[in-house]
């Protein structure tokens, strides 16, 4: 019974979202070169809130060359803990989950196999991803995200 208690209750907290709320200060990740084509670098793209446009770098790895393919896309996000921005997809998409210990404003990642999570805010994780990608500057990102659910739009450059 107690086992069943268990994964009833792991059940539930996965179903209500993608993380926890909270928030420490750390700095974020440097920006790294990118180009279009499947190599070893990693793809810039434009990620649009509102009428804010901001730099995005995707990793190379399977997940994000298929998320790419979706692109142009917009998706109607929504607000989560105060903290990220989720979205679940149709398509599942390859996954390379890991979990780790921080997540930093500007992280863009994939929580299981088809939900979309911008973060913005920095906080310690104990949840399991895979990495997609991060926006570059983050200093306009709290106030594009604003308070509820958002339009992302996500472009090759």
């Amino acid at each position: 019974m107690k086992n069943f208690l268990f994964a009833l209750t792991v059940t539930a907290l996965g179903a209500i979202g993608c993380t926890t709320n909270e928030t420490i200060n750390l700095t974020q990740q440097p920006a790294q070169q990118y180009i279009v084509e499947n190599t070893q670098e990693n793809t810039m793209v434009t990620m649009k809130i509102g009428n804010t446009d901001f730099s995005t770098i995707l990793y190379n790895n399977a997940t994000t060359q298929e998320f790419i393919k979706q692109f142009p896309v917009t998706y109607t996000m929504s607000e989560l803990h105060g903290n990220e921005k989720y979205y679940y997809i149709p398509t599942a998409l390859p996954t390379n989950s890991e979990r780790p210990d921080t997540i930093n404003k500007g992280d863009i990642m994939l929580y299981g196999n088809n939900c979309i999570v911008v973060f913005y805010d920095t906080f310690p994780n104990s949840y399991n991803y895979t990495k997609l990608g991060y926006i570059e500057d983050i200093t306009r990102l709290e106030e594009a995200v604003g308070k509820g659910n958002i339009d992302v739009h996500f472009e090759l450059k």
